[in-house]
């Protein structure tokens, strides 16, 4: 895994080969010059595929996960990159389609990918939701509702923890507990239910998800990449592992982005949400800037 200083793939060689664009006034700059450079090189791109987690890379984590929203200047950027032309911008998230929406109030024109890629849905412009069709099958359901039950009873083991009900998933929340207590009731789902034939598992940031879909953020990734319909440039950025599958999967001309410290294949890391925030800004002024591009 790279160092967190470290940065590789389609990293220009000095700071002088990126055409100079203003900052906006009162915004922090990008820390990093190559993610700097970067930036100004993907705004270059005819059609720009913008995808973000939301959990700790938009919004900041807090205790109680209905109150978490995006920074300010978070909303205000993707605001500029969904108005501008060629650009498209999506979120994409462990949360359900609907709950994410509620929580970030997305511009018109984004796309919703929630559950991990289990989900998927349209902001038009007036707001409202259009859902792609989802269900599960009669088995699934079933295997569903096992699962559901047997993560019930690790979370009424650990005081503190709780069950997140997803339309293909349980979820496992530890956030709260000790490290220690937290790690014990993270592993017993993963090695209980979390082991049943027919479902997939995956450990997060202080979560183990249970998912009767095999899906990943990777997949929904490429698939919103294919749909738009041309080879479009990708932006990615994500904090936690499951973010990994999506960061993967990009390739030349693209721009990976970690949030905080953790392992990664990325190519570029910021420190934490305001940071990224600072750099969807200074994205959204070098993609809209009058100045030929």
């Amino acid at each position: 895994m790279p160092h967190p200083e470290q940065h590789h793939r389609d990293r220009p060689a000095s700071d002088h080969d990126a055409p100079h664009r203003p900052a906006p006034d009162g915004v922090p700059s990008v820390s990093d010059d190559a993610l700097a450079v970067a930036l100004r090189t993907f705004a270059e791109h005819p059609q720009l595929l913008v995808a973000l987690d939301f959990d700790g890379c938009l919004a900041p984590f807090v205790q109680d996960p209905a109150d978490a929203r995006p920074l300010p200047e978070a909303s205000a950027a993707l605001e500029e990159l969904a108005a501008a032309d060629s650009v498209q911008v999506a979120l994409v998230s462990g949360r359900p389609v609907e709950e994410l929406q509620q929580l970030s109030s997305p511009p018109p024109g984004t796309w919703l990918v929630g559950s991990h890629g289990a989900e998927q849905g349209e902001v038009d412009e007036t707001g409202r939701l259009h859902l792609l069709p989802f269900s599960l099958t009669e088995d699934q359901a079933g295997l569903l509702a096992d699962v559901t039950a047997a993560v019930g009873q690790i979370a009424a083991a650990y005081p503190g923890a709780w069950v997140e009900h997803k339309p293909a998933a349980a979820v496992l929340h530890t956030r709260g507990l000790e490290p220690d207590v937290a790690d014990r009731a993270l592993a017993e789902a993963l090695t209980g239910p979390g082991s049943m034939d027919q479902v997939w598992a995956m450990r997060g940031n202080q979560v183990t998800e249970i998912s009767v879909v095999n899906v990943s953020k990777g997949a929904a990734v490429t698939a919103l990449r294919e749909r738009l319909g041309v080879r479009a440039a990708v932006l990615y950025a994500g904090d936690d592992v499951t973010d990994e599958t999506a960061l993967a999967v990009l390739g030349h001309g693209d721009v990976g982005i970690k949030v905080g410290p953790a392992e990664t294949v990325a190519q570029y890391r910021v420190p934490d949400e305001a940071a990224l925030a600072a750099a969807l800004t200074h994205l959204a002024v070098w993609r809209t800037s009058p100045q030929p591009r």
